[in-house]
């Protein structure tokens, strides 16, 4: 043991010339870096708190311009072993697995135990599990720092998906997660619904907080004027689709200019642009989105025959990249719709909010392995002002209330319904009349863009990260029951979850 500790001294190496004296912060995400939001928030947070930040991952998706220009902050690439296709047969899984594993647990290991100056804190994004959550452990363990822990999900969970729950790998990465991810100086969790799972059903040891996600300040609404100017990004990719109306001068797809005093306005004949933005896996049952769509356009011919069209054409835009991607675009490409279209797309991070800022509606099709994750598709709609249709599952109701901030839904069949219910006889010059969709704007605007995520994050997590020894000496103080803090639910301005807090309270303190 002194042997190890004595190795982990050597290896904590003062912070280099590039730290210009400040203290370090290791962000380690087992993933694609450009394509972690919440990680990416953390950093920003990090850096504006006066921290140098490491970040460590996979090169993949482009970094944030701000980010990658930052003097302050380092990344470190790991290599990466290619994925198992999912049409490959489940025993090459199995084998391929253990390997890939080892290979990223040596590399991980070298990468934060000797390139990385010794930080004060390790922030580790979960899933994924393995190897990310033992090396991590050892680490921090031989460098004698805090480790926090921000569960996104459960690896299990993730596992039991593709291989089922009664599978012998799901319940070892089951068996893993619990030993490995059992005690830190922090656990973050995403959601209320979490964080009570992790202290009640795993008994976590070290504090237990909810850091719910909320979009940066660069996500809002855009005017008519804005639009405009942006609806570039969807015209190029749809000039040749003949459903859609034809693009004259100083005209966009949704959007004209008046020559004369330059006003600009919303076209009567422009199609309702429908955003949806998915990672292509199994989780997210994105063939029920089809269906709906195609119920939509059956009904809106069925009900317009012969008479003035009330209902709409429908432009849904998907952004995001994905292994089964391409398997529903050959889909989209067979079907036979008049009043729909679909556009496929990967957008850099600074045009995706300007995307969210100019629709009319969100659709989050997320599941949720383990139903205790919220998707965060819905929090950057949120942050642009945009209502959403969101699939229903138990802890969606921390982030969507039904009929306050948007819709949800079970089937194909209700889905388009709403469609139905929002969009017949919609004001397509005037969309800020549509009584329905408009009252959820103003819902979002008062309770979820009340705080951002800078604001979020420096009232619940800051203030732990700046005594951090004080931190884990009082979450230990009762280590059967650990401490924990449950942040407010985004709509906890109710009566009901306000008596719903102060029973929650009464129950730790009876605990204490």
């Amino acid at each position: 043991m002194v042997l190890f500790r004595f190795i982990g001294y050597l290896a904590t190496k003062p912070p280099k010339v590039s730290a210009l004296g400040k203290s370090a912060f290791c962000i380690v995400v087992l993933g694609d870096v450009g394509h972690s939001p919440r990680m990416l928030l953390h950093a920003r947070s990090a850096l504006s708190a006066g921290w140098r930040v490491d970040v460590i991952g996979y090169k993949g998706s482009r970094l944030p311009e701000d980010l990658e220009s930052h003097p302050s902050i380092q990344f470190h690439f790991l290599s990466e072993l290619p994925r198992v296709p999912e049409s490959m047969p489940r025993i090459l899984y199995y084998l391929y697995a253990p390997i890939k594993a080892i290979f990223l647990a040596f590399q991980l290991f070298y990468v934060a135990m000797f390139n990385v100056p010794a930080p004060e804190v390790y922030v580790v994004q979960n899933p994924p599990s393995i190897p990310t959550l033992h090396v991590m452990q050892i680490v921090n363990w031989l460098k004698q720092r805090h480790l926090v822990i921000d569960w996104h999900n459960y690896g299990a969970s993730m596992v039991a998906q593709r291989l089922g729950k009664r599978s012998i790998f799901t319940k070892l990465v089951e068996r893993y997660e619990r030993l490995w991810g059992y005690k830190a100086t922090i656990h973050v969790c995403v959601s209320r619904a979490m964080a009570r799972d992790l202290l009640y059903k795993y008994e976590k040891r070290g504090k237990v907080i909810t850091l719910y996600d909320r979009a940066p300040e660069s996500f809002h609404r855009l005017v008519v004027e804005e639009t405009h100017e942006l609806e570039k990004l969807v015209q190029e990719q749809t000039l040749n689709r003949t459903f859609l109306p034809t693009i004259g001068a100083n005209q966009t797809l949704f959007t004209e200019k008046n020559t004369t005093n330059g006003t600009v306005f919303f076209r009567a004949d422009r199609p309702i642009l429908i955003v949806s933005s998915t990672s292509w896996t199994a989780d997210e049952d994105f063939q029920m989105l089809l269906d709906a769509a195609k119920q939509y356009d059956d009904h809106s011919k069925t009900e317009s025959s012969g008479k003035v069209n009330s209902f709409p054409k429908l432009l849904f835009v998907i952004t995001g990249k994905g292994p089964l991607k391409q398997h529903y675009e050959e889909i989209v490409s067979k079907m036979a719709l008049e009043n729909v279209a679909f556009i496929t797309t990967w957008l850099s991070p600074e045009d995706y909010p300007l995307l969210l800022g100019s629709a009319d509606l969100g659709v989050s099709l997320h599941t949720s392995t383990s139903g205790v994750d919220l998707p965060m598709k819905v929090v950057d709609m949120f942050g642009c002002g945009l209502p959403v249709c969101a699939f229903k599952y138990p802890a969606l109701e921390e982030l969507v209330v039904a009929k306050s901030n948007g819709l949800v839904f079970e089937s194909a069949n209700e889905l388009k319904s709403q469609f139905v219910q929002l969009f017949k006889g919609f004001p397509l010059s005037d969309p800020e009349t549509q009584a329905q969709l408009q009252g959820m704007r103003n819902v979002i605007q008062k309770t979820f863009q009340a705080t951002r995520w800078e604001q979020n994050w420096n009232s619940t997590l800051l203030p732990l990260l700046r005594n951090l020894d004080k931190t884990w000496s009082d979450s230990q103080m009762f280590a059967e029951r650990p401490v924990y803090s449950l942040s407010p639910r985004y709509d906890d301005n109710t009566p009901e979850e306000a008596s719903a807090n102060e029973y929650l309270e009464g129950e730790v303190e009876a605990e204490e």
